[in-house]
């Protein structure tokens, strides 16, 4: 009795410990089946996310395949571009040359024109100066031929190809002028420092009547050289008139139209042709101005 009671203890001991296992392995099935389902669900959401990959991995493919078409055309073009590109250098460069050349060109003949303008100023100046030496010769020839071929009057005296005549009576500025008028001459004009050889003071053909402080021949050109004294032409008192002063080299002063003082009448055979209008009422002028500077006064 006592050896089955031994028995029947071991066996509720095993019977417990077995039913203690069962609960561990019913545990454990329990864990296995929870984790079992877990990994279903991942490898469910592993096996969709390897569809979406997959899908995606073939839309890369395809892009992949397009880019590769795209990259051998660029190729291509970039080929194309640096065969232009080479192509215009070489273009550029054949250019750069060829601008190089036609500037050196350029500036020979810039040189070129330039030693030819200056060559033809020359030549101007030289032409000019010949046409005026040509001028002056034919004017000699004229002058000597005027020289030979025409006397001058009695009591008058030939200077180059003029006549002069000194008056012994003294008479205005106005009145002289008539007086040499009325013998087919007129009031001296002076171009020459060779015609400053008088001995005693008189009138000359030189007047800015018609616009003072503008003094003109009575022939009507102006003047181109002079010989006034220092200080004249002062106007002092309207002083309109021009007479000759005897000096060592004779000089010119500017006087009162209206004094009386003898006068140099002279004729110009080559072109001398009395011009008695503008100057005609100088001596009334000169007077009117004088009482009207006396008026003011």
């Amino acid at each position: 009795f006592i050896n089955l009671k031994q028995e029947r203890d071991q066996f509720e001991t095993n019977y417990t410990d077995m039913q203690r296992k069962l609960e561990g392995l019913q545990t454990n099935h329990n864990n296995l089946t929870a984790t079992a389902e877990q990994l279903q669900t991942s490898y469910n959401n592993l096996q969709r996310e390897k569809d979406a990959l997959s899908v995606l991995f073939t839309a890369l493919r395809v892009k992949e395949v397009q880019l590769e078409g795209n990259y051998t055309v660029l190729k291509r073009e970039k080929d194309q571009l640096q065969r232009s590109y080479n192509s215009l250098n070489r273009n550029k460069h054949q250019t750069d040359q060829s601008y190089n050349t036609l500037r050196k060109d350029k500036e020979q003949l810039q040189t070129r024109y330039n030693t030819l303008r200056k060559e033809k100023e020359q030549l101007q100046t030289n032409y000019s100066r010949l046409t005026t030496a040509r001028e002056e010769l034919q004017s000699k020839v004229k002058r000597m031929t005027t020289k030979l071929s025409i006397p001058c009057q009695a009591h008058w005296r030939r200077f180059d190809i003029s006549c002069y005549f000194v008056s012994t009576l003294k008479k205005n500025w106005t009145e002289s002028r008539k007086a040499c008028i009325a013998e087919g001459a007129d009031l001296l004009v002076i171009d020459s420092a060779e015609e400053q050889s008088e001995r005693q003071n008189a009138w000359i053909g030189l007047t800015d009547t018609l616009t003072e402080g503008v003094w003109t021949w009575v022939d009507g050109t102006p003047i181109t050289i002079e010989y006034w004294q220092p200080g004249q032409p002062n106007d002092f008192k309207s002083q309109d008139c021009g007479e000759y002063v005897s000096t060592d080299k004779g000089s010119w002063n500017d006087d009162g139209c209206f004094a009386a003082q003898n006068y140099i009448c002279s004729i110009f055979f080559k072109k001398y042709t009395p011009h008695p209008t503008p100057f005609s009422n100088v001596q009334e002028t000169s007077v009117k101005k004088k009482d009207l500077t006396r008026h003011l006064a």
